[in-house]
């Protein structure tokens, strides 16, 4: 294989994978020096003319992607019937050979990944491109975790809206398929989000939602059924984790995530829900409001709280815990109700404030017992810092890394709270640990066009930070979006550096709304929907139908879900009923024999015409006959009662009937 160059500069090395529609190849780049990887269509794909030129259309577009989720397409060529795709070439495991090893993933892992999917899925759709063919086959996971996924725009070409093509091979994989591509509709970013929902789904439970024996029946179910949540299969997957993918493989469009970066965002929500949970406070403990009977958290235990038959008294998710005898002085009663207001004042900043402080501030305020101040571990390891806050009595945690010039890595640079702070026993003490002195320096990359949290993600894996955001009220951008960025990319800053954000406020955007399905509606309901998503009625035409009944919208200007700017007007074709046809008259025939005898010559010229109440007819019109022949038979026909039959030789009437076309009598 060694031996064959493509392009006087791709040297063909060994084969590395066989697909669907490809074989790929690993290659030596020549002229730069690099292994590559080639993708080489089969050769039934390369047959219809249709086909090779959307491929490569989506292909140069797919070329123009750069992202680091993102295989890089480097050059797309043809060398006789030869048709490539050259890619980067990565050393790693698919997606559904990890989901195949594993069984299923942890939680955290399969978030992780999918985040990385939907920052590749939001990059492309910015430049309207869409993958149309997301599944863990086409996601590859490096040695070092890097999440990359691969075939953007190509899945357009191959997916014409058949599930199956002319050789009976599945297109893509129909157990990743949206309703929308099963039924060969309106296919847009949300069919993305519904595949990666089906990849989480996947990667929750190591199975499929949608199985059978064949694609067409799979393709029903996506159609026809719903998607049940994970934790049903596997029940470690949390509720918040159920709410995403079950909102994310909605059935109709418009209830998904209306794009890849809300999909991103509902994820790390998700994420810090779980981390909740795993901390201790779960969401269940962050609703619940304790009896005031009830001792404070750290003496009776979360436990008590998290477990058994709910009540519906109070409206509590925990187990009632038996009532304590009251104390008969009324301080101990005020000092229990200001206590729960403490508790509910907690609850509330766990809302406002994202949980993490506020467990804290449950930590402090909800504790019994003595009393210690935090000692002094600064410049201590963390090993050190540990021993010395367990002889106090004292758990810790870890924050996040910070910069440090005056401590080496890995010792800690301040507390949370601060060394010397009185706090109960049992308290939670957050260490920040130093990561080491500012050495290093790295390239700013280019956050403008993405969403703010997208933005965020990309810095933190430069090892930055958002610094101060600015909103801009005039953008036309969409909410979120960043307009601006300083440094600029490309700028060489130190690790740890900050970079300060103008971002559009949404305030002078235009707002895009989707067109809703008018078909079977009456034009003021149409019109009466339409205004209900902020668009208008435009033209109206009529045409007859046989299917759709009088006076209901036969087919709309723009398809369902299609997103227009708020305030465009829509048309539609209203139905004018079944067209009525002119009812062709009942002809009714009468058997006639022709006699010859009547002929004045050997060879004469007969015509036979039958006139009724819709005109003249010819039985027969101007034809030869010969006399000696004797006679031939003809058959009238005709409708009526009183029709005129003239028998013609040689231009003269030699008979005259009357024809009775309804009794069949002839005189």
């Amino acid at each position: 294989m060694g031996s064959k160059i493509l392009a006087g500069r791709y040297e063909l090395i060994e084969k590395i994978g066989d697909g669907g529609m490809a074989v790929v190849y690993k290659a030596k780049d020549r002229l730069l020096n690099r292994f590559v990887a080639i993708k080489i269509l089969k050769p039934e794909f390369i047959k219809d003319p249709k086909f090779i030129d959307s491929f490569r259309r989506e292909s140069q577009a797919a070329a123009g992607l750069s992202h680091p989720n993102i295989v890089s397409v480097y050059d797309v060529g043809k060398e006789g019937n030869i048709y490539y795709i050259v890619m980067e070439v990565l050393e790693g495991d698919t997606l559904s050979d990890v989901i195949r090893r594993e069984g299923h993933l942890d939680e955290k892992k399969a978030i992780d990944i999918a985040k990385k999917i939907a920052l590749a899925l939001s990059a492309a759709h910015k430049k309207n491109i869409i993958h149309r063919d997301v599944k863990p086959h086409n996601v590859l996971i490096t040695e070092d975790g890097t999440v990359k996924i691969a075939d953007f725009g190509i899945a357009k070409a191959v997916n014409s809206g058949t599930i199956v093509n002319n050789t009976s091979t599945v297109m893509g994989s129909v157990h990743y398929l949206s309703p929308e591509q099963a039924r060969g509709g309106y296919v847009d970013a949300r069919s993305d989000i519904y595949s990666l929902g089906i990849v989480l789904y996947e990667m929750l439970t190591g199975t499929v939602p949608f199985d059978g024996d064949n694609p067409v029946s799979v393709a029903m179910m996506h159609m026809n059924e719903d998607v049940k949540p994970p934790s049903l299969v596997n029940p470690e997957v949390s509720p918040a984790l159920d709410k995403v993918v079950l909102k994310a493989t909605a059935k109709h469009q418009p209830d998904r995530y209306k794009s890849a970066d809300e999909f991103y965002d509902a994820l790390v929500e998700a994420e810090n829900a779980i981390d909740s949970e795993r901390s201790g406070y779960g969401l269940k403990e962050f609703y619940a409001i304790p009896h005031e009977t009830q001792e404070n958290i750290q003496d009776t235990g979360l436990n008590d709280y998290s477990s058994g038959e709910e009540e519906e008294e109070d409206y509590l998710p925990f187990r009632k815990k038996k009532k304590k005898e009251k104390k008969k002085k009324s301080s101990a009663s005020g000092g229990r109700k200001k206590s729960r207001l403490i508790r509910i004042l907690a609850v509330v900043l766990a809302l406002a404030c994202a949980i993490p402080l506020s467990i804290l501030l449950l930590n402090a305020l909800s504790g019994s017992g003595d009393t210690v101040k935090i000692p002094n571990v600064i410049g201590m390891t963390e090993e050190e810092a540990a021993a010395e806050l367990e002889k106090e009595g004292l758990e810790y945690t870890l924050g996040t890394p910070v910069l440090s010039d005056e401590y080496e890595e890995g010792e800690v640079v301040s507390t949370n709270p601060d060394v010397g702070r009185e706090v109960k026993e049992g308290y939670t003490v957050e260490l920040i640990l130093s990561r080491g002195s500012n050495t290093e320096t790295v390239s700013v990359p280019n956050v403008v066009g993405r969403s703010l949290s997208d933005a965020r993600s990309r810095l933190q894996d430069y090892d930055l930070t958002v610094g101060e955001i600015t909103y801009d009220d005039d953008s036309e951008e969409a909410e979120g979006t960043v307009l601006s960025q300083d440094p600029k990319s490309g700028t060489e800053v130190d690790t740890g550096s900050s970079v300060n954000l103008v971002v559009s406020s949404g305030e002078g955007a235009v707002t895009m709304v989707e067109v809703p399905d008018l078909r079977g509606r009456t034009q003021d309901s149409a019109e009466s929907r339409l205004e209900g998503r902020g668009l208008r009625l435009g033209s109206v035409d009529t045409a007859y139908s046989d299917s759709v009944e009088e006076g209901l919208v036969i087919s709309q200007q723009y398809d369902e879900g299609t997103e227009l700017e708020e305030g465009s007007s829509v048309g539609v074709t209203i139905s004018l009923g079944p067209e009525e046809k002119e009812q062709e008259p009942e002809y009714v025939t009468i058997p006639m024999t022709v006699d010859y005898s009547s002929a004045q010559n050997e060879v004469f010229v007969l015509t036979v015409t039958v006139t009724d109440s819709s005109g003249v007819h010819y039985i027969v019109n101007n034809q030869q006959r010969q006399k000696s022949d004797g006679s031939e038979q003809v058959v009238l026909s005709g409708t009526g009662t009183d029709a005129t039959v003239r028998v013609i030789m040689d231009n003269q009437i030699v008979a005259e009937y009357t024809a009775d076309f309804e009794t069949g009598e002839l005189d």
